[in-house]
């Protein structure tokens, strides 16, 4: 009962409301608070923030949603804390909560507990808002085994051994823990032997940091989002507070803060997020189409599968390329030769020779021609000669991110092309949900490069984190490695050591973080219900089939297209059972976002499918 399943619920109560017959009970089980569920519960660190703006986050439906079940509008977190500060939302809402919300614009990143504080308001209107011939039991407790009974329900029992036979089960389960690799199990051993310390990948919200001295030599594997909320959690979440002067951001240390040594392969942390200029509106694609995409498919042979470098990225890169040049002309030129150069460079195929004589044509300077192998890797191997090189280099680089950022996403051509990657998803969802792209384009291109370069681009965090990063740089806080930065054992001195592809670049520490999310991944499931299902062979992994007749195995269960029921080991599919979301990755793709309003959300229509399945309306 996370955001995933307070959207099953709400579909549900809205496509019951004019349901004729016997009255439906819902039963809702959940660990933690009804709502917010684990990520988003309310008593989190407050230095721990969104990554997304609040007018472009909600827990509602919308008139955009493709789906066939009724919209009953409800405020995104921006609009709800306007109502908030206004007094007009009645309850006992703690003070903390009530400041923030007098603070809230439209984009603002909230604190995570604080959308926390949002879902489960919606969680209590939706219920409030119910019809009578609805009820609903909530069961404080995680789920570890649903059987099948003789009667055709299923029993579903909790860890607290609370227990109700269901007729439908939805599983909603989020994130989940994974048992350690091998690699991890080495590296916890390594440390338990000589009195370290190794986090494995994890929420770091749950981590425990307590045994990280003040000084001690911390290194962090990953520059994602989970290392800037460690570098939030060992900086702020110690004392530590920022400065604006007129040198620009300043730290200034508690002196409880460690010192953090961090790095990663591509050696530069995620694009900092835009300011937002388009509200909640977003790009619409002219070339990643779902009518282009079928059209590909028919031609793709019986099975419809597409290679992604072949018949995919060339259109996902135009849209981004186009839209960087289109602003490039408007800036210099205007909007309406801005609008003639998009139209005619739209028409061409992607890295074309007429491209660039269109590009000459409306004297775009070649040293702005947007470089894909450059932006994956910014850095120069000069950049990376020595250490003073490197540090020159990534201050520079950061200095130079934040400042497109600060020009916002409609005004800087680079935040710009950026963001298309964010507004587009759900096209690439149409590509490569449900086996779209043959198995071993999947795994080698999908999974093994375009996943990645993905995040960097576009999943990034406020440019204000990277922006503090730069500061806790200047103070001797924070320093980063070079880019191939690696982590070993010394077992002659029983330490951790660091080493990137900058010379000499070697650092030590008796404390590892690995700053990345547990992949999904059924084989090593630490999730109770999996774990349970698995067992009993009641689920198995989803495959993707190859063009040489093989398949390619992901980390996530099986199911079967919306409304995601479970296929079991046999290939059979349980009528009765969905599982929705993170646990889905493979079958689905990029399963981690939200609801965001007025764009035609994708888990909005995922929500409504199994909603009108379970109440048998399709």
């Amino acid at each position: 009962m996370g955001p995933r399943g307070l959207s099953v619920l709400e579909r549900i109560v809205e496509n019951a409301r004019d349901r004729t017959g016997d009255s439906l009970v819902i039963h809702l089980f959940e660990p933690r608070n009804f709502g917010s569920g684990d990520v988003w519960r309310t008593d989190q660190s407050p230095d721990l923030i969104m990554n997304i703006v609040a007018s472009q986050i909600t827990a509602f439906a919308d008139d955009t949603v493709k789906m066939s079940g009724p919209v009953r509008k409800g405020p995104s977190l921006y609009e709800w804390s306007t109502r908030l500060a206004a007094g007009d939302i009645p309850g006992d809402h703690p003070e903390a909560v009530l400041a923030e919300a007098r603070e809230v614009h439209e984009n603002s990143y909230c604190r995570r507990s604080f959308y926390g504080h949002y879902l489960e308001w919606a969680y209590g209107e939706i219920l409030r808002n119910r019809p009578d011939t609805i009820a609903v039991h909530e069961h404080r407790g995680k789920v570890v085994s649903v059987t099948d009974t003789e009667t055709g329900g299923q029993l579903v029992t909790t860890d607290t051994g609370q227990s109700a036979e269901v007729g439908q089960l939805v599983l909603a389960t989020g994130h989940g823990a994974v048992h350690p690799s091998a690699d991890e199990e080495t590296l916890r051993g390594f440390a338990a032997a000589t009195g370290g310390l190794f986090l494995p990948p994890a929420n770091p919200a749950d981590a425990d940091l307590s045994g990280i001295a003040p000084g001690q030599q911390v290194l962090v594997r990953g520059l994602g989002l989970s290392f800037f909320d460690y570098m939030s959690l060992l900086t702020q979440g110690r004392g530590g507070t920022y400065a604006r002067t007129g040198d620009g951001l300043v730290y200034r240390p508690s002196g409880r803060e460690p010192h953090i040594v961090c790095g990663s392969r591509r050696g530069v942390p995620l694009h900092g997020r835009a300011d937002n200029e388009k509200g909640d509106l977003r790009y619409e694609p002219k070339v990643l189409t779902e009518e282009h995409i079928d059209k590909l498919r028919s031609n793709a042979g019986p099975s419809g599968a597409l290679d992604f470098r072949r018949d995919c990225w060339p259109l996902i890169a135009k849209e981004v390329e186009t839209v960087y040049y289109r602003r490039l002309v408007a800036i210099r030129e205007s909007e309406e030769v801005a609008d003639e150069f998009g139209a005619l460079y739209s028409l061409l195929p992607w890295s074309c020779d007429s491209e660039r004589t269109v590009l000459r044509k409306f004297d775009v300077p070649e040293e702005q021609y947007w470089d894909w192998a450059r932006v994956a890797r910014p850095w120069t191997d000069g950049d990376v000669a020595s250490s003073r090189a490197w540090t020159g280099f990534l201050r520079s680089y950061l200095m130079d991110d934040i400042a497109e950022a600060r020009r916002g996403n409609l005004s800087s051509p680079v935040k710009t092309a950026l963001d298309v990657l964010r507004d587009i998803r759900n096209e690439m969802r149409y590509v490569m949900n449900n086996g779209g792209i043959e198995g071993r384009s999947y795994q080698d291109d999908v999974e093994g490069w375009f996943n990645s370069l993905h995040a960097f681009l576009s999943l990034g965090p406020p440019w204000s984190r990277i922006e503090e990063l730069v500061a806790l740089m200047d103070a001797g806080v924070v320093e980063v490695a070079g880019p191939g930065f690696t982590v070993d054992r010394d077992h002659e001195r029983g330490v951790f050591t660091g080493r990137s592809a900058v010379p000499g670049d070697v650092r030590t520490g008796t404390v590892l973080i690995d700053a990345r999310l547990p992949k999904v991944d059924l084989a090593r499931t630490n999730n109770s219900i999996l774990v349970h299902l698995k067992k009993h062979q009641q689920v198995k992994h989803f495959t993707v089939q190859t063009a040489s007749a093989g398949e390619y195995i992901t980390g996530g269960v099986a199911v079967t297209e919306r409304p995601f029921r479970v296929i079991r080991s046999d290939g059979s599919v349980h009528p009765r059972r969905y599982v929705f979301g993170v646990p889905t990755e493979g079958a689905n793709w990029v399963t981690e976002t939200g609801i965001r309003p007025n764009v035609n959300s994708i888990t909005v229509g995922d929500s409504d499918s199994i909603a009108r399945a379970v109440l048998g309306l399709s």
